[in-house]
């Protein structure tokens, strides 16, 4: 759990966490040199499975997860946010089925919720098949990274995290072009705070992401090894330009003829992805 300045919702997330977490497992939160009480709010929390780690200058998300990783040994990993709630059943029902779907990432779905005033809006349980994941995330990123239970394997046999800004988009489609099986399981395992101050929701962001050279390769790579498509990275796919358009044709009609071996119903869940596929 990275967290920076959250002392307004660090000690719910750190609670509910522990509260779905098996006794032989640890939380540790890196203090990523927060400037108001986050610290004297963890510190006050008494359970020997919280680890505190505190970096005394900001290194961001990508690069306080890698030092994450490189602290600990554990074989199973999983991510939490410092703002959102871990529902209690999460790691009992997401290590039986990382266990039972053979997968080497697992995703959940989620319950969104706002404060002031409370507004609880649960997403459909609707669960992304492995074979299916993949074109998901050449449209767009599906899945929930704080919702992410994984073998440490697996997360090693991508890369493990980069210090880029879209750090888990970057990740999973280095996995997915590494041949980590991974699936959004139908079960919601998180309540996802939505809030003014998101970054990730913001244009600017969104400009960033777009412009980040080290994610468009990822991506780039990714094309290539699941859809056997060539291309270069387009910012935005939605761009109204005829070039985003030539592409958005193009992944459309491979994403439909790679899609011939699923279900219908996750033909009918990949359809809806493809919607913000320029036409």
């Amino acid at each position: 759990m990275p967290v920076r300045n959250g002392q307004a919702t660090v000690s719910h997330a750190v609670a509910s966490t522990l509260r779905a977490l098996p006794r032989d497992a640890e939380l540790v939160v890196w203090d990523d040199a927060s400037t108001d009480a986050t610290v004297s709010v963890i510190e006050r929390i008494r359970d020997r499975r919280v680890r505190l780690i505190r970096s005394d200058r900001p290194l961001g998300v990508g690069a306080a997860l890698r030092e994450l990783s490189d602290r600990t040994d554990s074989r199973l990993v999983a991510r939490m946010d410092a703002d959102d709630i871990c529902l209690p059943w999460r790691f009992a029902v997401q290590s039986a089925a990382l266990r039972e779907g053979r997968s080497g990432i697992l995703f959940s779905s989620v319950v969104r919720f706002r404060t002031s005033p409370l507004r609880v809006s649960p997403s459909a349980p609707v669960g992304i098949a492995t074979a299916a994941l993949p074109l998901h995330l050449a449209v767009m990123c599906v899945v929930m990274h704080p919702t992410m239970l994984a073998t440490r394997r697996a997360v090693e046999r991508a890369g493990g995290y980069r210090d880029v800004l879209a750090e888990d988009y970057d990740l999973w489609l280095r996995a997915a072009t590494a041949g980590v099986p991974m699936r959004r399981m139908a079960l919601p395992a998180l309540a996802y705070r939505r809030h003014a101050g998101q970054v990730s929701v913001s244009g600017e962001y969104t400009r960033q992401v777009s412009a980040d050279a080290r994610l468009a390769q990822s991506y780039r790579e990714f094309v290539r090894t699941t859809l056997d498509l060539d291309t270069t990275w387009l910012p935005a796919l939605g761009a109204d330009s005829p070039e985003s358009e030539a592409v958005g044709r193009e992944l459309r009609e491979r994403l439909t003829a790679r899609s011939a071996g699923l279900s219908a119903w996750q033909r009918t869940l990949l359809e809806r992805t493809m919607r913000r596929l320029p036409t």
